[in-house]
């Protein structure tokens, strides 16, 4: 006799499955198409898989008590990561509208190139076939191009489709060429209509772009949530996803191409595109997420010394891939750096320069790893640091992706408390931008101390008297309720918690001792500074002033300091139309130097010093 089913029912969506008792509810929506949030990979140590259980109410775990109030273990609140299903059950998804409305960043600043790229087209009138003229289709197209036959190797697929092609347009064709190789025959003129996507594979972010490789335009852009953030947000999670599960590699890579082919549709549809006409992809995204990519095992990624299994460009057919373009269409890897130095770095030194600049340029990306790089033409130096999940929302009690009411700015005006949100919604919580503004915000107010203790009520200056009420008694010493319970969207205040503090300080600590460690290597001083560069969503979207007053950026004057919004996604963008910019690829990827901080002697010492919130001279 089988074993029982039950049903659950996933609100507000109304979506019914039928499970088998004793099923984990993290299993059942894996399988079932539910996203649910799971930063820390379904552990149980990150709390942010908090869902409500209408009916059916499960056990609680020691990690719930861990997490949840005892108001909400009452009311039926639990982690969805812990949770086992013995009945049938209601449950509803707070954060289900959250995970589909998250603020993507596709914008970047790059510089102009001239339009060069790998693929070319060209038009021929293929002479006929005669009774006294029998040369083979092929030879009859190699020589309408001036092709010598002896330097080709022809693909099987364009020897499948090459006789169809040349008859249906009686004789008149275009060639499509990759690197100067025929790589297509098609009927008609079809010159003007030459494509290429570029996509940034972001940890918990994809970006795809549709470029007319003709003029170099963009003509249509479309983005996503990384579906493999369901495992975990950090790589650590998803590489030990691959460790563990026998089909853990494949599910990754299918998981991301088949998100990748859903943005294609979208482009493709917004720019009234054929995909037939798409000839090439070009892919940036840390180490990690350009391995599952390619279904490589990236599980070295992971133990020291934390060696790739391939750090130079790679040409791969979109058809081995899995891409829904031309069948013929290559796709286009970038190169990385090293194991936690990848190809969206190189994506970055593309679009702003540095490479060929005179100028001293820090370029930092903070996405959920943090990747810097420092120096000019003459020399340049990268590192990593691992400082993302924070500044992601991970870690911190009401921390939250940048969707509709999650703050993302505070201030002071007159002495109060100001803050904004995403799309100007009731608050939910906090997202990344917004988190060192509240460090600067409480500092000021007297709220934090310079070491980041959170002090007691009467330690309050007489000035913010009225910030005293808001301090409340925490796990780990004292609490600030931002904002109150009457003016949030949620069953309560949200709180900036001790925690969070600590985590925000270890984070920003980790960047700064990145930086001045490269500084260091360089002997470059603060004052030799001629730029900084802000790359991905928190760059971005954090302000510049919270970030140099809370010590994470060196202290230079705001004029230097500019954001360059998705940087990645922009050098992706320069590799598709120009194969100038690919040479130079190559030769970006080879020569800078790679700094390991885990075997710095005063990386330690710097990331220790820069706890304390204050400038850095």
């Amino acid at each position: 006799m089988g074993q029982q089913l039950i049903t659950i029912t996933f609100q507000p969506s109304g979506k019914k499955i039928q499970v088998e008792n004793g099923e984990s509810l993290r299993n059942v929506a894996g399988s079932s198409g539910i996203d649910l949030t799971m930063s820390c990979g379904g552990k149980g140590t990150c709390g942010k898989c908090k869902v409500l259980f209408q009916s059916g109410i499960p056990a609680i775990t020691p990690d719930d008590k861990n997490h949840l109030s005892e108001t909400e273990l009452q009311q039926g609140y639990r982690l969805a990561c812990r949770a086992i299903l013995n009945d049938d059950a209601v449950i509803c998804l707070q954060d289900e509208s959250n995970i589909q409305a998250a603020k993507i960043l596709t914008k970047g600043t790059a510089r102009k190139v001239d339009i060069n790229p790998v693929i070319t087209k060209k038009k021929a009138v293929i002479q006929p076939p005669t009774v006294e003229d029998l040369r083979s289709d092929l030879t009859r197209v190699y020589n309408a191009f001036n092709i010598e036959q002896n330097d080709e190797k022809p693909d099987i697929h364009l020897l499948r489709t090459i006789s169809s092609a040349i008859r249906e347009s009686e004789f008149n064709v275009t060639g499509v060429f990759s690197d100067g190789s025929l790589i297509s025959v098609e009927p008609g003129d079809t010159e003007s209509e030459r494509y290429g996507v570029a996509f940034d594979i972001g940890t918990t972010t994809i970006a795809g772009y549709l470029i007319d490789l003709t003029t170099g335009n963009q003509l249509s852009v479309s983005s996503s949530m990384n579906p493999q953030a369901k495992i975990g947000d950090d790589v650590i999670s998803r590489i030990s996803f691959v460790m563990q599960e026998s089909d853990g590699l494949e599910t990754l890579r299918s998981s991301v191409v088949e998100e990748m082919n859903n943005i294609i549709d979208s482009l493709l549809a917004a720019a009234n595109v054929n995909r037939d006409n798409v000839y090439e992809a070009s892919v940036v995204g840390n180490t990690c997420m350009t391995h599952l990519f390619m279904g490589i095992d990236p599980r070295h990624l992971a133990m020291s010394p934390y060696v790739p299994v391939v750090s130079q460009s790679l040409n791969i057919k979109a058809s081995d891939i899995g891409l829904c373009i031309n069948d013929y269409a290559n796709v286009y890897v970038l190169p990385c750096i090293a194991g936690y130095v990848g190809a969206d770095t190189v994506g970055v030194m593309l679009a702003s320069d540095m490479y060929e600049s005179d100028k001293m340029t820090l370029a930092v990306d903070i996405g959920t790893n943090g990747e810097i790089v420092l120096g000019s033409k003459e020399k340049l130096i990268a590192c990593s640091t691992a400082a993302g999940p924070a500044f992601e929302g991970a870690h911190i009690k009401y921390g939250m992706r940048a969707a509709p009411g999650a703050i993302d700015a505070v201030w002071m005006d007159d002495n109060k408390l100001k803050f904004s949100t995403v799309d100007e919604k009731p608050p939910v919580g906090i997202c990344g931008s917004g988190l060192l503004d509240i460090i600067i915000f409480m500092l000021n107010a007297g709220i934090i101390e310079d070491s980041g203790r959170i002090v007691d009520a009467e330690e309050i200056p007489e000035t913010f008297s009225h910030f005293r009420k808001y301090i409340i008694d925490g796990e780990r010493g004292n609490d600030f309720i931002l904002i109150p319970v009457e003016q949030t969207a949620i069953d309560g205040p949200i709180v900036i918690t001790q925690k969070d503090v600590r985590e925000i300080q270890l984070a920003k600590s980790a960047i700064a001792a990145g930086i001045l460690t490269l500084m260091d290597k360089l002997s470059i001083t603060t004052e030799q500074l001629d730029s900084i560069i802000l790359a991905g969503a928190f760059g971005n979207y954090v302000r510049k002033e919270s970030a140099i007053e809370a010590g994470m950026l060196p202290n230079v004057p705001l004029s230097k300091v500019h954001s360059a919004g998705n940087a990645a996604g922009e050098g992706a963008k320069l590799a598709l139309i120009s194969s100038l910019i690919r040479r130079d690829v190559a030769d970006i990827a080879s020569h800078v130097d790679y700094v390991e901080l885990t075997t710095d002697m005063k990386f330690q010492e710097r990331f220790a010093d820069a706890l304390i919130f204050e400038k850095i001279n």
